[in-house]
């Protein structure tokens, strides 16, 4: 069935992107709920940590800085919470 873009609602609001935008260019809008719930992988310019224990399963595309301090936390509670973290810095 190939691949299907869903964003959500309001996040391109920082970046001059409005929702009727990503619709113009065939994504559909849904809650931050619906696209965890309904996607299989995720981006994001900051790990969603708090959002790790939804997202069981799911592989998590973001800027984790891995090799920091911070980043070895998230990509310990990505990987207790069962979350596949990429990190692209």
């Amino acid at each position: 069935d190939g691949y299907q873009v869903v964003v959500e609602n309001g996040a391109g609001m920082f970046s001059g992107f409005s929702d009727e935008a990503y619709q113009a260019a065939g994504c559909s809008i849904l809650s931050r709920q619906s696209v965890i719930q309904k996607a299989q992988v995720l981006f994001s310019i900051e790990p969603p940590v708090r959002d790790f224990a939804t997202m069981r399963g799911k592989i998590v595309i973001s800027w984790v800085g891995r090799l920091l301090d911070t980043g070895k936390e998230i990509v310990k509670q990505a990987t207790a919470a069962g979350v596949t973290l990429i990190d692209v810095t």
